[in-house]
């Protein structure tokens, strides 16, 4: 979990780049519009850790990693902010590392007490009091505080623009993520799960909701359950929904995609957010949802009038286009090199893709359409890749899962390897995950129905396990 740091009411901040000393004077002044320590700097060593779960020696695997501030976002050691907000002011080095850290200067090597800025890195749209703290000791060196841990960076590019600097916080804002556990065990996390269950009815139709589970160290702090699927983008949340109508005989099932920003009601004007809903529809057409992510949508249709069951999937922010994702799009140049069965059979129908759950991993598999309304699937053996699906892994072999309870017909394990999350029959359960093995008492326990499925698997670890939880709690 980020540490927590609430600003003494005296300081006094100024919002945007301004620097200033406590009397008020201009100590430096960076370009117009620039963020006070613009830029692209690089972790250069450690200097301090107060947190006895994290071995100093593991430091050496981010040495050299990239810390970027732009003017608009920034991307720190296991940290992305989408729209970046920046507060500066002036500070003796000696007195600020002391009253804040209770750190005295010298332990850490500086031999000046220097004046120097500290900067306030935060989500200007998160009503959180979370922030990170830069202070600049010089032109070209700094110190990163985070969660009990003071790293050095360096500066080895102020010259960038903020289109060629925000390119590269696009490309490694997921990689970076990933490390929300890196700064300790007691990093927040949260777990999304969307579930579909099909009802017994004659005409097949389909029920969603939305599980999101936030942990606290070893035990489960609190569940929320939400209908629909509440689907986390770049800009919030999207809900997803399949509405059926009946007309003359005519059934449309619509889905619905809707802005849902709840609880974070402040975005930039500039936002690419949806501001009316995006509405996809056939005639005569059964419509089920298979899988859903940030970017991308599994849609499986039933066409009524000839029996014909097809998969598409399609990105989500223009699925009004109705354009499909071509299988090439899923392959490497490996796969483009190397004859692949599976394959061939798609060059009747090259879209006929999707994406589906098997034995605890997301996997890409084709339709063969046959005779009478009949289909055959099959798995296409491509990995897919982050932007599919970041956390697309079990820590522990299915098999071993299997072991431990052969009921379990799919199962998710945390980031940090603290917890099970199981599918077992009608039920949805939590355990505990102890050094010894999985521990046979579960620590929750959610009735489900039977014939559900999962249609959704997104983990949130450190700030965002908290802003998820405001948003789906909100809802």
């Amino acid at each position: 979990m980020k540490k927590r740091v609430f600003l003494i009411f005296s300081l006094i901040f100024l919002c945007g780049c301004n620097i200033i000393s406590p009397q008020g004077t201009n100590i430096e002044t960076p370009r117009l519009g620039e963020s006070p320590i613009y830029g692209k700097w690089v972790i250069s060593k450690l200097i301090y850790n107060e947190n006895l779960d994290i071995d100093s020696f593991q430091f050496k695997e981010v040495i050299g990693s990239e810390v970027i501030f732009s003017n608009e976002k920034s991307l720190l050691l296991n940290d992305y902010i989408d729209d970046v907000k920046y507060q500066s002011k002036y500070v003796k080095l000696s007195e600020y590392l002391y009253n804040k850290f209770n750190i005295n200067y010298k332990a850490l090597g500086f031999e000046e007490d220097d004046d120097v800025y500290v900067t306030y890195v935060s989500d200007a749209n998160s009503s959180d009091n979370f922030y990170h703290e830069v202070i600049r000791l010089s032109k070209d060196k700094a110190l990163l505080f985070d969660n009990g841990i003071i790293l050095e960076i360096q500066l080895i590019d102020q010259q960038m623009d903020d289109e060629n600097l925000n390119e590269i916080i696009a490309k490694r804002k997921d990689e970076v993520l990933k490390k929300g556990e890196f700064l300790g065990s007691k990093s927040e996390k949260g777990f999304l799960l969307g579930l579909k269950t099909e009802t017994g009815t004659k005409m097949p139709t389909w029920n969603y909701n939305t599980v999101y589970i936030k942990f606290s160290e070893n035990t489960v702090e609190n569940v929320y359950e939400v209908n629909n699927l509440m689907v986390p983008r770049d800009n919030g949340f999207s809900q997803i929904n399949v509405n059926r109508e009946t007309k003359g005989g005519i059934i449309n099932d619509k889905l619905i995609i809707e802005n849902n920003n709840n609880f974070r009601k402040q975005v930039p004007e500039d936002t690419d957010i949806m501001k009316e809903p995006k509405k996809f529809e056939d005639k005569n057409m059964l419509t089920t949802i298979d899988f859903v992510t940030n970017n991308y949508i599994n849609l499986e249709s039933y066409n009524l009038n000839n029996n014909m069951r097809t998969l598409r999937i399609y990105n989500l922010s223009d699925i009004q286009n109705r354009d499909p994702i071509h299988y090439n799009e899923f392959l490497s140049e490996d796969y483009q090199l190397t004859p692949n069965e599976s394959l061939e059979n798609l060059e009747s129908d090259p879209f006929n893709i999707g994406i589906y759950r098997d034995k605890g991993f997301w996997k890409l598999k084709g339709r063969k359409n046959l005779a009478n309304g009949k289909y055959e699937d099959y798995d296409l053996n491509l990995v897919l890749p982050t932007s599919v699906n970041k956390y697309n892994r079990l820590n522990i072999p299915m098999s071993d899962i299997k072991n431990f309870k052969p009921s379990i017909k799919d199962a998710f394990v945390s980031p940090d390897n603290k917890f099970l999350i199981t599918i077992e029959n009608n039920k949805l359960r939590i355990y505990n995950v102890l050094e010894s093995g999985i521990d046979p008492n579960f620590i929750f326990e959610k009735d489900i129905g039977n014939n559900t499925v999962c249609v959704m698997s997104e983990w949130a670890v450190g700030k965002y396990a908290k802003i998820w939880k405001d948003e789906i709690a909100y809802k």
